[in-house]
């Protein structure tokens, strides 16, 4: 069963907004499993600017594990390289991609949902957002591709 990539508010601040009046929380995304029910599969999560380590339990909802900041039973990028064909690791290692894409591209691999696809790298050129995109077709095969979403109302 495909999985839902969403985002956590964890207490830290990025650096950008430190210096700001309204504080911001920083967000992180994250890949969770969905169960037969449609639930979240509850996971551990660590932020990607503090590394601290949340309880994920369910869409866009986390608690604070304090004092666990270190732990090492967290899957990493390194972890799921294991899992994946050489030139789709080296692929999400080039772009830099974030641990969310890494499970969204081992969940459909193991489940082999062939044709899906997964958002690699976004960014806003102009007026514009702009979004690379990974099409899985089999195991070891993909495709690689660029739109341009138009975000301005005429």
């Amino acid at each position: 069963m495909p999985g839902v990539k969403h985002l956590i508010d964890c207490h830290c601040v990025l650096a950008l907004y430190k210096q700001k009046e309204k504080i911001i929380n920083h967000k992180f995304p994250v890949y969770s499993k969905v169960d037969n029910n449609g639930l979240i599969i509850p996971k551990l999560a660590k932020c990607n600017n503090c590394d601290t380590l949340h309880n994920v339990y369910d869409i866009c909802k986390s608690e604070i594990k304090a004092g666990k900041d270190q732990t090492n039973v967290v899957v990493t990028k390194d972890d799921l390289s294991l899992m994946l064909p050489d030139k789709l690791s080296n692929l999400l290692i080039k772009i830099d991609s974030d641990i969310s894409v890494w499970e969204h591209v081992c969940d459909i691999i193991e489940e082999e949902r062939w044709n899906e696809i997964v958002v690699i790298k976004r960014d806003i050129v102009d007026e514009n957002h702009v979004v690379k995109i990974l099409e899985i077709l089999s195991e070891d095969k993909f495709k690689i591709k660029s739109e341009i979403i138009n975000s301005i109302l005429r």
